[in-house]
Formats: structure tokens, C-alpha cells, sequence
């Protein structure tokens, strides 16, 4: 996904969610009069609050579909804060609200209750203001990891195994993981389209051409957007290595394809270069 596409989506998550916040606000005895300048009818409350879910599932389901369930739900909830505060800020600023008349005499203080303390008021504020802050950071922090995994996300392998298209990419960018006995592993992530998904028995990944139609290496975990495996690298591992892909329908067709290992890992295959220069591996 291209960073442009990208910003048109956190743009129409906070867009949308700000405009379903704003309809169920305007469903409301208070904020419908608000809005509106006058009390709104029942048939005007009920038709907000429709439209202000619909939007509001709209943005999570666009978010879902683009993102996936995971950092989907969690970028459209951060984006849902932001929408919800800047609502906040815009309504004092509303030009038809209604206007609110002085009273031109005040109102004795009805002495028998106690106001709050200014110290515990200010607490309280501070205590929000740290809690919002902190917030709105960690919100951030999510985000920015997110532009970083779509960022790299760049190197990731279109490809199409017979009549399916997938995309197969690294988990991480950072040098393969010692397991037990020192063997070096790497997890990889595919995805097929999501008409192609019900098709798919099995899809297996290994590095050099498999020898046989029983040995084409580990099967992917998980189903649909979540297909994940980790794979055990061989000591011979170069950059014109090459990592097969063999992908097997419900139909018992089956196809493979393959990609170089240094267009797919270069940082892996950086790691067996210096593994070999400091172990002098042949």
C-alpha cells in the first residue's frame, strides 16, 4: 500500500467517525437543540442516530477491510478519540447555536454546600490533561509503528500462483532468530486476495527447489489475512538461494513459484554473508 493511499485512509476514518460522533450528538435532547437551534423531532432524532452508527461502522469496516482486524480496530479507535476531541473543541465554536440570555440578577449562593476545593479542581485537571496526553501518545506511538510496517511493507512479493494472487513478505525485517542447535529461522506472512482465499487448501514455503511433491517445506498457519510460518534456513544460504513457494488448492491443483532470497531478505541474507566471514563458513 502506497503512503498516499494510506493518508486517504486515516483521513476518511477520522472524517467519517467525526461526522457519525456528530450525528449521534445531534440524536441527543441537549445537543440536537444545539445543533439545530430548535428542539429536533423525533422522526429528525431517529434518522441521526441511524446515520450517525452507519458512519461509524462504515469507518471500521473500511478500516478492517484496508489494515486488517487487528491494527484496523485499533488505528480506528485511536482515530475515534481524535474525532470525539476535536468535537469537543468545534462545538463552543458552532455559529447557530442558540443564544443563551444573562440573567440580570444573582442568584444568592446557597451556602449549606461546600464548593470544591481549588487545589483538588486543579488535581483533577492536571490528572485529565496527563491522562489525554498520554493518550494521544501512545495513539501516536501506533501509528507511527503501523507507517513503519507499511514502510517496509515496500519489498513485499506480488505474485500469482495459478489463478490465485498473493502477496508473501517478511514478519520482520531484522536477521533470522537461533532456535535450538543454532539453527537459523525466519517467519514470513502471505496473504492471497480475498476472493482467492476460499480456494486454498494449503500453502507451503522453503528455501531451494523442493525435491518432491511431499517435501515442499513448512505449511502457513491461520486462515485468510493471518497465514503465517516460520522456516528453518539452511548454512548454504546465499543470495541467488532461492525461496519456493507451493500453494495447493481444494481442487488438488497445485502450483509453485519462486523468488530470489536477496529480493525477498536481504538482511537475511546480509546475516549469512557475515556469519560466514566470521565463522568462515564455505
Amino acid at each position: 500500500m502506497n503512503h498516499v493511499l494510506l493518508s486517504a485512509v486515516h483521513l476518511g476514518m477520522v472524517g467519517v467517525s467525526g461526522l457519525g460522533l456528530a450525528g449521534l450528538a445531534l440524536a441527543t435532547d441537549r445537543y440536537g437543540a444545539y445543533l439545530l437551534g430548535k428542539e429536533p423531532t423525533l422522526g429528525q432524532r431517529r434518522c441521526a442516530q441511524g446515520i450517525g452508527w452507519l458512519l461509524l461502522a462504515m469507518a471500521l469496516a473500511g478500516s478492517v477491510v484496508v489494515l486488517g482486524t487487528g491494527i484496523g480496530v485499533t488505528l480506528w479507535l485511536g482515530w475515534l478519540g481524535m474525532a470525539a476531541l476535536g468535537l469537543v473543541f468545534a462545538l463552543p465554536k458552532w455559529p447557530w447555536q442558540p443564544v443563551v440570555y444573562q440573567r440580570t440578577a444573582r442568584q444568592p449562593v446557597d451556602k449549606s454546600i461546600a464548593p470544591l476545593p481549588m487545589q483538588n479542581t486543579r488535581v483533577r485537571r492536571v490528572c485529565a490533561g496527563g491522562a489525554l496526553c498520554a493518550a494521544v501518545a501512545v495513539f501516536m506511538a501506533l501509528l507511527l509503528q503501523e507507517l513503519a510496517h507499511t514502510g517496509a511493507q515496500a519489498r513485499a512479493m506480488q505474485g500469482q500462483a495459478g489463478p490465485w494472487s498473493f502477496t508473501l513478505e517478511e514478519a520482520d525485517q531484522a536477521p533470522p532468530e537461533l532456535v535450538a542447535m543454532d539453527i537459523p529461522m525466519k517467519t514470513f506472512r502471505l496473504r492471497f486476495c480475498e476472493a482467492c482465499d476460499a480456494e486454498i487448501r494449503q500453502a507451503t514455503l522453503k528455501v531451494n527447489r523442493p525435491r518432491s511433491p511431499t517435501s515442499t517445506g513448512m505449511a502457513f498457519m491461520g486462515q485468510r489475512w493471518e497465514r503465517k510460518v516460520e522456516i528453518p534456513l539452511p548454512d548454504t544460504l546465499r543470495a541467488e538461494s532461492e525461496l519456493w513457494l507451493t500453494v495447493v488448492g481444494k481442487d488438488a491443483s497445485a502450483y509453485q513459484t519462486a523468488w530470489r532470497m536477496d529480493q525477498v531478505s536481504p538482511s537475511t541474507v546480509q546475516w549469512f554473508e557475515q556469519q560466514r566471514k566470521s565463522h568462515e563458513m564455505p
